[in-house]
């Protein structure tokens, strides 16, 4: 097995975390071929830091804990990998280009993302456990988590885009496993602390409608 050595430290205005994971597992053992980022069970992972509340995953991950609210970016599947639209409290769905999208799509993806944020927001308020999945639990999911602590706890993008990597790395392992690697929905979540203030209001515009 591989692993990796990691220290992170976050502290300001959201608080302080510290988390020192000397030896992080990519791989299980030679022998033990993993699933890839679709298949691996319960798949999710939880985001104690950005609240006790919230978990991101994959597109398995809404049947296989219980959630009070469920944010989906595709079609949730359940325990037996069938689509399953009746676990999605709300549905917000935008591709994932891996960095490749257009003008038009990056649009997308940003107005999906604020939303998203906003929705996790508002349900953690509520004190629901709340999930936002994606097909993979990457990507998508990981960029409205990583918003919503950029905007509502006032991390910086950096540290936020780092804790959602760690925590992925830490609980999950399967094949391909590259959490936050879209550079384009990374940029936006930079430009979300860049512009704080305008992207709250857009927030609180899309919680009114």
């Amino acid at each position: 097995s591989r692993a990796v050595s990691r220290t992170f430290a976050v502290s300001g205005a959201m608080g302080s975390y510290q988390s020192r994971n000397a030896d992080v597992p990519v791989s299980l053992s030679a022998d033990a071929p993993l699933p890839d980022g679709t298949q691996d069970r319960p798949g999710y992972a939880t985001l104690p830091a950005f609240s006790p509340l919230l978990s991101v995953g994959n597109v398995l991950s809404p049947a296989q804990g219980e959630f009070g609210s469920v944010i989906s970016t595709v079609t949730p599947c359940d325990k037996n990998s069938r689509p399953a639209d009746w676990l999605t409290s709300v549905a917000l769905p935008f591709d994932d280009g891996h960095g490749h999208e257009s003008e038009a799509a990056a649009q997308v993806a940003r107005s999906s993302i604020l939303k998203g944020a906003a929705a996790v927001a508002a349900d953690i308020q509520q004190q629901k456990a709340t999930l936002v999945h994606c097909e993979w639990g990457q990507n998508r999911s990981g960029s409205i988590c990583c918003a919503y602590a950029v905007l509502f706890k006032k991390w910086t993008a950096e540290q936020a885009i780092e804790y959602m990597r760690e925590q992925n790395m830490q609980q999950r392992h399967y094949k391909g496993q590259r959490p936050m690697c879209n550079n384009t929905f990374n940029d936006i979540i930079e430009s979300l602390e860049l512009d704080r203030e305008s992207a709250l209001a857009e927030c609180a515009r899309v919680q009114l409608a």
